[in-house]
This record gives structure tokens, C-alpha cells and sequence, in this order.
């Protein structure tokens, strides 16, 4: 007869053996012939056979597995983390809506990372020494500054190298990212060579004269009329010239008693409509405020690979 339920065997009825009486040949069959069947139905520890339902396994685990060849092989722990631990490697970067680190990675959020007796504020332990190497190996400390395990600045060249630095406990700076646009460093055609991990602008900005395009502003004079006091008491007046051009168009002369003359304009006024050759300035306009820099953007955390 087939297995119970829960998996156990149940020998046929009428098989079993009874002290003093003999087993007749039916229920011996009988027997012998189910055995027979629940071996060829059990798993074939040669693998002569497959499954032909799935497998429980009730919570305990398959131990001693080989590494998958064909995709249809199982896959062992040790398969697994080898092989998802190449999809990233130290120093790789990735953006996220979690505000805690995945296990082998560190947000960057401007702080400093190193041994555990470094005193680093984003992380302070000895799985931070591969990133510590390549950040002390392939950036500078004016973008990626150095500290003792005091707070002190300290340089790369005065550590000698990364193994020297990590040994005195130094503490490295993370890449500042928090609030910034992510840009390729290096030159690109036309454009100015940026460092890796360096990094600059400004959100917003207020321009300087330099910054300004070129430009005129309009100046404009007004004179109602006036008059100036002369006088040429032993000399003869003669024909006096008139201006007919711009700014003073005409000139007009009183004679006085005494041999003194006036000259006043004929026009009603006099104007200006150039600030090219006036020395005064005119008068300011403007806020000289700081207009907004920014480009559009979306923020998300970064994280790096350890």
C-alpha cells in the first residue's frame, strides 16, 4: 500500500507475522511486493531517477553542495555571495531612497570613515580599509582631505602611503555629494578638465561687472535758458558767430551802457542724451541680489561600496 499521509510506511494488512504460524505464500507476496514498490517510489541516493514531486525540506537545509554548472542547478551560499559580490566592487556608487546603508556600503554624507580607533563619523571599522586605500590612492587633499585620529589635517605625502596612514588611524573624507549635482570628472571636448571627486559651484550667484554684457545707460540734461556776464569795456564788438549744431544752437547779444554784453542762449533748453562723455554716474538701479543658480534637480541618498 503507498505511503500515509505524513510520509511514514504502513505495512498491508494480513502480512504481519503471527508466533507458531506459518506465512503463507499470498501474504508474503503481498509484503515483499509493496516493499518492492515504496524502494522504487524512495529517492535513489545514485540518482538513477528523478523526483516526481517537489522535495519539502521542512525548514533543514541540503549541506555539501557542489557550485551550479547549468542553470538548472541549485546554487550554494558560498556560489551566491561569490557571485553577487562581483556586481560591485569597492568604490562603486549607487543612489537610494534608503536612509541606512546596505551591509558592505557607506552612505556619503560628508563625514570621514577609517579604523575603529580612528574616530570616523560616517564609519569607524576595518571593513572601511579597501575604500580608505583607494580614496588615499586616487584622489587629493584638497578634494578628499586626510585627518589624524585627533581631527587634525594631515596630508598623503606626510603619511607616505595609504598602509602608513591606516596604521596611524587616520581618518579619510568621503567624496561630498550631500546637495550636489553627480558629474563625470575628466575633460570632455570643450569643457574644463575636472578632477575625480572634486568639486564646485554655487546655488546662487550675484554677478560681477565682468559678468555683465555690455551696455550704455541714457543721461539726460535740461536747461530752461540762462545767461553769462561779460565785459569788454576797450574793446570793439564785432560779428559774433552762432553755433547752429547741438548742444547750444544760437547766441544772443545785449550791448550795455557801461560796454558790458550778455550772451544767452535762444533756445529754451539744453540736452544731453549721451552719458558717454559725462563723468558723474547715474544713479543706481537694481537690488545687487543673488539670482537662483540651480538647475533642475532630484535629490536622492548615495551610497558606496566598501
Amino acid at each position: 500500500m503507498p505511503r500515509q499521509s505524513n510520509g511514514t510506511y504502513q505495512q498491508p494488512a494480513n502480512t504481519a507475522a503471527v508466533p507458531s504460524t506459518p506465512i503463507g505464500s499470498s501474504a508474503y507476496n503481498t509484503l515483499i511486493t509493496d516493499l518492492g514498490n515504496e524502494i522504487t517510489n524512495s529517492l535513489d541516493r545514485g540518482g538513477r531517477s528523478a523526483m516526481t514531486a517537489a522535495l519539502p525540506m521542512g525548514g533543514q537545509k541540503i549541506t555539501g553542495m557542489a557550485d551550479p554548472t547549468v542553470a538548472t542547478d541549485g546554487a550554494t551560499k558560498n556560489y551566491v555571495d561569490t557571485t553577487t559580490a562581483a556586481f560591485f566592487s569597492t568604490g562603486d556608487v549607487k543612489m537610494t531612497i534608503k536612509n541606512v546603508a546596505d551591509t558592505g556600503w557607506i552612505l556619503c554624507d560628508d563625514g570621514t570613515f577609517g579604523s575603529a580607533t580612528s574616530g570616523g563619523t560616517s564609519r569607524a571599522n576595518a571593513d572601511t580599509q579597501p575604500l580608505f586605500n583607494l580614496l588615499f590612492n586616487n584622489t587629493n587633499d584638497s578634494n578628499v582631505p586626510l585627518y589624524t585620529s585627533g581631527g587634525s589635517l594631515t596630508t598623503r605625502a606626510a603619511q607616505t602611503n595609504a598602509a602608513t596612514a591606516w596604521a596611524a588611524n587616520c581618518r579619510m573624507s568621503l567624496p561630498r555629494v550631500l546637495g550636489r549635482a553627480m558629474a563625470g570628472a575628466g575633460q570632455g571636448s570643450g569643457l574644463t578638465l575636472r578632477g575625480l571627486c572634486t568639486w564646485n559651484g554655487e546655488e546662487t550667484h550675484v554677478l560681477t561687472t565682468t559678468e555683465m554684457p555690455s551696455h550704455r545707460h541714457s543721461v539726460f540734461i535740461s536747461d530752461n535758458g540762462h545767461t553769462h556776464a561779460t565785459s569788454l569795456p576797450s574793446r570793439q564788438l564785432g560779428t559774433i558767430a552762432t553755433n547752429t549744431g547741438n548742444p547750444i544752437v544760437g547766441i544772443q547779444v545785449n550791448n550795455g551802457s557801461d560796454g558790458s554784453f550778455y550772451a544767452a542762449s535762444s533756445l529754451s533748453g539744453v540736452s544731453i542724451t549721451s552719458g558717454d562723455s559725462v563723468p558723474n554716474s547715474t544713479l543706481a538701479n537694481g537690488s545687487n541680489g543673488a539670482h537662483n543658480n540651480l538647475q533642475p534637480t532630484a535629490y536622492f541618498n548615495v551610497m558606496v561600496k566598501l
